[in-house]
């Protein structure tokens, strides 16, 4: 059984926990943390995971094996960085950090380490679309790509998203 600690309980944090409690076999929630207190204890107590103030706890935990960074941005590179000091796997939710700089960081202190313990939930490599594109290209057919441009808007967010951060439906253009 792999115990794992969630940095992170919102909503991508309480979707990875649902699939690692409801999908996948011989992994258990064991920890969580997030800056909403609040938030931490309900997700927490739905999977009896010890709730942690920091993330930093959620890694030093010894009852934690490996750790899921879901928390904001420019926090990654700290919690990532803590689990590689620690021994510990880690899925960090993208980006892996916010600059190049603290990339490089996280790529260094994983070299010192010996090991690789680092993966970035980068899902679009394992999305069929992506996946059929990259097939494509890898023939040739279509001569050598010179720019790409993907992009992926959210249908919709959940209710408690601030107005300002939700999508805009953009008009329809004049014909």
């Amino acid at each position: 059984m792999i115990r794992v600690g969630v940095i992170g309980t919102g909503m991508i944090g309480q979707d990875h926990i649902r699939r690692m409690t409801t999908v996948l076999h011989g992994v258990r929630v064991t920890a969580v943390s997030d800056v909403d207190a609040s938030l931490a204890a309900t997700v927490g107590a739905g999977v009896g995971a010890t709730v942690h103030a920091t993330g930093e706890e959620v890694v030093h935990d010894p009852q934690v094996d490996a750790v899921v960074v879901c928390s904001w941005g420019p926090t990654h590179e700290q919690y990532v960085l803590a689990a590689i000091a620690a021994g510990k796997q880690v899925f960090c939710e993208k980006p892996l950090a916010t600059t190049q700089e603290a990339c490089l960081r996280i790529v260094e202190a994983e070299v010192a380490y010996g090991s690789r313990l680092v993966q970035v939930g980068y899902m679009r490599r394992y999305d069929e679309a992506y996946r059929a594109l990259k097939a494509v290209l890898a023939t040739g057919e279509i001569g050598e790509p010179l720019m790409m441009h993907c992009a992926h808007r959210n249908a919709s967010v959940p209710s408690g998203w601030p107005r300002s951060s939700r999508p805009r439906r953009r008009p329809s253009p004049a014909t």
